[in-house]
């Protein structure tokens, strides 16, 4: 191994395709724009605008709304810590090996994201209530979670493409 091929080695570090700050931006900006579903605008609630609904309800008593405003906020919270790492990826100093499974991981979190959202708004998931477990109603999907989902999908697409072999990458194998 020459010199120059060690300082080439020093120098290329993962993440540093722009298309990851624009991956990581549009993950981070879902947190924050749910800020607007507290207010009650007129975008709606979003995805956890129920959460803060009735406060005085014991636990035991809360509508499916409520669970699944819990589940979509935790969501949200791994997503924005996901796209902070994605930010910070490059100042981790990690191995080029390790950016492929790092975008697998965040398109699987972004399809769970999808999927629940998906079955919130068709058919419901189970929730706990004072008898167990019972089917939860179907939320609607008001303007802000449209909103929402569009900015996380439109991240798991570039993701997703980020994730894709390129061609020059393929010939130097």
């Amino acid at each position: 191994m020459t010199r120059q091929d060690r300082e080439d080695m020093n120098t290329v570090s993962s993440f540093r395709d722009p298309r990851v700050s624009w991956a990581a931006a549009l993950l981070i900006a879902p947190f924050f724009l749910q800020m607007l579903g507290f207010g009650q605008t007129f975008l709606g609630g979003g995805l956890c605008g129920a959460l803060l609904g009735q406060r005085d309800i014991p636990l035991s008593l809360q509508g499916a709304g409520f669970w699944y405003a819990l589940l979509f906020m935790l969501l949200l919270g791994i997503q924005l810590m996901y796209g902070g790492f994605l930010l910070l990826g490059r100042l981790l100093e990690m191995p080029k090996s390790s950016e492929h499974p790092i975008y697998i991981v965040g398109i699987w979190l972004i399809g769970l994201i999808f999927v629940l959202f998906l079955l919130t708004r068709t058919t419901g998931l189970p929730y706990p209530s004072e008898q167990g477990l019972a089917l939860g109603d179907v939320a609607k999907a008001d303007p802000l979670s449209l909103i929402l989902m569009g900015l996380t999908l439109a991240g798991g697409l570039i993701l997703w493409g980020l994730s894709r072999p390129t061609h020059s990458s393929q010939g130097q194998a």
